[in-house]
């Protein structure tokens, strides 16, 4: 095997001109992607990971520099030779696992005749692949996105937060398929803000560029009582065959932090749309508030759900209509200050989280409902969500995070774990 690197990364810029001005996504990375290795692109939210992958995936072009694969450079291609290199030269995983699907098409029908399956039965999906990506779960849309792209036999395959919304039996299902096709020739290059998937690397691409956030110090209201919010009663969903939610009970008190954890698929995303009303049980009662009051009842999903014309501040604010001034202190509690006139597209996909958790929490509602709040964090980022879902609750806001880090329970009031439906308090 040679022992020449796949990849040339010279001098390589992108700047976005946009309606807020001029966005520098990536300022003169010189690196090499050596062949039949591992990868990893590292850094902190918003410092171009992304970007970057999608330079070395032909999916856009620098600004200045040059990037060469395989004795390609990118930028001298001709459309045709491009729309090649993308089929036959390259796979490239979304970080929006639902961003890699034709909705229309089975998993099955997005795989070139006589691909292998061995991806999918690697990753636990052997039996999904007759499902539409609207039928998956987060986690299994990633794994998906994934296996997909093994299974295409490409040389190079670049991918973008791979282990971002997968539990740690899933992640770790990932990171061995990694290391098993690496060893059979494939090259990787994954942006990862994952310390095992960095610490299986082969190489390191570290794009930090600023020190890490700091809290911003912000004055919160006495608590109120710790008052029951939200009661659920054996609540059971299923979708055709499979039973989402079975026989759940769960109790929220104003005040409290409290968790769900579970692995993908395990029903935590559905067990949240019951608990704020968006999708009725088919057995069992609820006493709570009324979830069309956006002072009441917030939600996180795990789509983010931004409005793409508003821009960062205004997305913040939408729920308080300029009525609060909760939005700009928010901005900064969350180290978005900065970001505060760029429009949704013209930031991170990590960036985009917290807008999200921030234009949650501008009204202090009664319940707040997340679902995986920290998925597409760093470890600085994820401390600043934290800490700001503990301020609210110490605001007498009843918090209810769905997650599938272990580790989130030793932060909550009180705990569940879910497994195929069925919830069981710490």
């Amino acid at each position: 095997m040679s022992r020449e690197p796949l990849a040339l990364i010279e001098s390589v810029s992108k700047t976005y001109s946009t309606a807020t001005g001029v966005v520098d996504a990536l300022r003169a990375v010189d690196a090499t992607v050596p062949r039949a290795a591992i990868t990893a692109v590292t850094g902190v939210s918003g410092s171009g990971k992304s970007t970057l992958l999608r330079l070395l995936a032909g999916q856009d072009t620098p600004t200045t520099g040059r990037i060469v694969v395989a004795g390609h450079e990118l930028d001298g291609l001709g459309d045709r030779e491009l729309r090649r290199f993308r089929r036959d030269g390259v796979a490239y995983v979304a970080q929006r696992a639902a961003d890699n699907f034709f909705p229309e098409l089975t998993l099955a029908e997005h795989l070139p005749d006589g691909a292998p399956l061995g991806p999918f039965e690697a990753l636990g999906l052997g039996g999904r692949l007759g499902s539409r990506a609207a039928e998956l779960s987060g986690g299994e849309l990633a794994r998906a996105a994934f296996a997909t792209a093994l299974a295409r036999g490409v040389e190079l395959i670049v991918v973008d937060e791979p282990t971002a919304e997968l539990d740690r039996e899933s992640a770790s299902a990932v990171i061995e398929a990694l290391q098993v096709a690496t060893a059979h020739g494939a090259t990787f290059v994954i942006a990862t803000h994952d310390p095992e998937a960095t610490a299986i690397a082969d190489h390191v691409i570290d794009l930090t560029q600023r020190v890490e956030h700091r809290a911003a110090t912000i004055e919160r209201p006495a608590a109120r009582d710790h008052d029951v919010v939200l009661t659920a009663t054996s609540l059971s969903k299923s979708y055709g065959d499979v039973h989402a939610v079975v026989s759940a009970s769960i109790e929220v008190r104003a005040g409290q932090l409290a968790v769900v954890v579970g692995r993908s698929g395990s029903g935590k995303s559905t067990l949240l749309m019951l608990l704020g009303g968006w999708s009725q049980p088919d057995a069992g009662t609820m006493v709570g508030i009324n979830s069309r009051a956006w002072a009441d009842c917030a939600y996180v999903p795990q789509r983010f759900g931004l409005v793409p014309e508003l821009t960062v501040a205004e997305n913040v604010d939408l729920p308080a209509r300029g009525r609060t001034n909760g939005a700009e202190a928010l901005l900064a509690r969350l180290a978005l200050g900065e970001l505060r006139d760029r429009y949704p597209a013209e930031i991170s996909i990590g960036q985009q989280q917290r807008v999200a958790v921030a234009r949650a929490l501008v009204l202090g509602p009664r319940l707040l409902l997340v679902d995986e709040p920290t998925s597409h964090q760093d470890r600085a980022s994820a401390e600043l969500v934290w800490a700001a879902l503990a301020d609210a609750a110490s605001a007498g806001t009843a918090c209810l995070v769905a997650t599938h880090e272990p580790d989130a329970r030793l932060r909550a009031d009180v705990s569940w774990e879910i497994e195929s439906g069925r919830i069981a308090r710490d």
